[in-house]
């Protein structure tokens, strides 16, 4: 029975500082920024959401729609939001944008990145963990949720 609960001790332990080395790397890193073909792609990993996946894929969601003329708008709000929501921007230089967002526990890092396309009338969208494997739908829904916030009158 002791043996047990040391072991178990151990793994708890073991557990709890994986956690705390991956939130300190995650911090070391910076946004996957701007490729050839706009924002990059997400990996492999279930971690990262993005307007410019392909639809079919569980990456994929849909970026934040425009009305012409309101670029500008949009794109103050859009700010405004992220720091309301807790993001600290990195770079606000229209066309895009980086933002960060850190979990309140371990302080994982995320990157929040956008894209204007004023020509298709919307703005891309990619938000993804830097470490970890699954992101427990995080990104899916501070997607959303800013969605949400920006469609507010």
């Amino acid at each position: 029975m002791k043996v047990a609960l040391i072991v178990i001790v151990v793994l708890l332990v073991g557990a709890v500082a994986a956690f705390v080395v991956m939130g300190i790397q995650s911090r070391g890193g910076s946004a996957p920024g701007l490729s050839k073909n706009g924002l990059a792609l997400c990996g492999s990993r279930p971690n990262c959401v993005s307007s410019l996946a392909p639809p079919t894929s569980a990456h994929y969601v849909a970026g934040y729609n425009l009305d012409a003329g309101q670029e500008d708008a949009v794109w103050t709000r859009l700010t405004e939001i992220i720091k309301a929501d807790g993001g600290m921007l990195v770079q606000n230089s229209p066309p895009y944008l980086s933002a960060t967002f850190s979990s309140k526990i371990f302080g994982f890092v995320d990157d929040f990145e956008c894209l204007l396309d004023s020509d298709a009338g919307v703005i891309h969208v990619r938000s993804g963990a830097r470490v970890g494997y699954s992101d427990r739908q995080v990104n899916r829904r501070r997607v959303e949720r800013i969605r949400l916030l920006l469609n507010k009158p």
